[in-house]
């Protein structure tokens, strides 16, 4: 019997997906693409036990969903709505999913920079059921980060979010499996790609406004632009990976926080005319305890390894005792990148559950 034929006798994962916008949409397909993969290596097959979204109702699929079904509709609301079970709120769609089986939450709705909700308590209540969680949600992160880490362990379970920066590219697992005990001591980075894709732009002879419109159709930019523009985009991640690689305990207000929007196109455009082009960058130290943060307009000159931050370039450069610098770089970075990052926490969760079983 050939191996495609035995995907469907694998014992399925259930999953359940909150949220549905660029993310999601880019999840789905990309699911389906490996998940043959992941039966052969896993031994697993991924099923969507529930989908939700604010405005078009949370639904729960008591046998589960090929993820290939869902994938393959324009709106798949439209199609199973009426096969599964409403229910009224985020708390209930949680408590229903893992009543039919559900292990493990996708969450994937919008930033809020003020206060990481209502995902924050979303994450909470998945935890406390003793669900995995993987987020690409900034929020919840930058304001709870210590705490879900802390309710995980408590039941037993995983939270994983790297797909919160730098889209699909692995800081997070580098750190954790790879760097350990690297001593990293600083960061500089262009974490922000609807600034610099504005920013390049502008430079290029377009108006902001033209600017911020191509940020909107390729979907990197957040549901409201000004959270990219104002720099609190920046914010967030820059508190997550202060927290995470340099062991701080930073809330997003105590991060030193500038965006662009007061820079005038002459400024902007004056700038890289003389070589040394502005773009939003976050930096974070830590010396001897003392953690400091900050994010904004910075001019950066023809020597510095942030000048390659063009269109939707992210950059991160970090110093660390035992190797030096270290630079990462994510060219050209889509919404089908951060899908992957999403995937590539729930390919780790689940391998960690099959080496616990082993």
């Amino acid at each position: 019997m050939s191996s495609s034929s035995l995907f469907p006798l694998l014992p399925p994962v259930g999953l359940l997906l909150l949220g549905y916008g660029h993310v999601a949409r880019a999840f789905l397909p990309l699911l389906v693409s490996r998940s043959k993969w992941m039966g052969h290596q896993l031994g697993v097959r991924p099923v969507i036990s529930g989908i939700g979204s604010r405005s078009q109702g949370l639904y729960i699929y008591p046998r589960g969903i090929e993820a290939a079904l869902l994938a393959h509709e324009q709106d798949p609301f439209l199609r199973f709505g009426g096969e599964g079970e409403c229910l009224e709120n985020p708390e209930a769609f949680i408590q229903a999913g893992k009543a039919v089986g559900a292990s493990l939450m996708i969450e994937l709705t919008n930033l809020n920079p003020q206060s990481g909700q209502p995902a924050l308590d979303h994450i909470r209540s998945a935890l406390e059921a003793e669900m995995d969680v993987v987020t690409a949600n900034k929020g919840p992160v930058a304001y709870a980060q210590a705490e879900l880490q802390t309710l995980a362990q408590q039941h037993n379970v995983q939270f994983r979010y790297e797909s919160t920066v730098m889209d699909g590219l692995p800081i997070f697992n580098l750190a954790q499996f790879s760097l350990q005990a690297v001593g990293i001591q600083s960061f500089r980075a262009l974490l922000n790609t609807t600034s610099t894709l504005v920013l390049s732009m502008i430079e290029g002879g377009y108006t902001r406004e033209e600017a911020i419109s191509e940020a909107q159709r390729l979907g990197v930019a957040e549901a409201d632009p000004w959270h990219d523009l104002d720099g609190w985009d920046a914010v967030m991640k820059t508190t997550i990976l202060a927290n995470t690689l340099l062991e701080g305990q930073l809330l997003p207000q105590m991060v030193k926080r500038e965006g662009i929007g007061d820079l005038t196109l002459e400024d902007i455009r004056s700038a890289a005319q003389a070589g040394s082009p502005i773009r939003l960058v976050s930096q974070a130290n830590s010396r001897q305890g003392d953690l400091t943060a900050e994010v904004g307009p910075r001019k950066i000159t023809s020597d510095d390894i942030l000048h390659v931050g063009k269109g939707t370039t992210s950059i991160l450069s970090f110093e660390t005792e035992a190797m030096g610098t270290i630079t990462l770089v994510e060219h050209a970075s889509e919404t089908r990148q951060t899908a992957y990052g999403v995937l590539s926490d729930l390919i780790t969760i689940l391998q960690q559950r099959r080496t616990k079983a082993s």
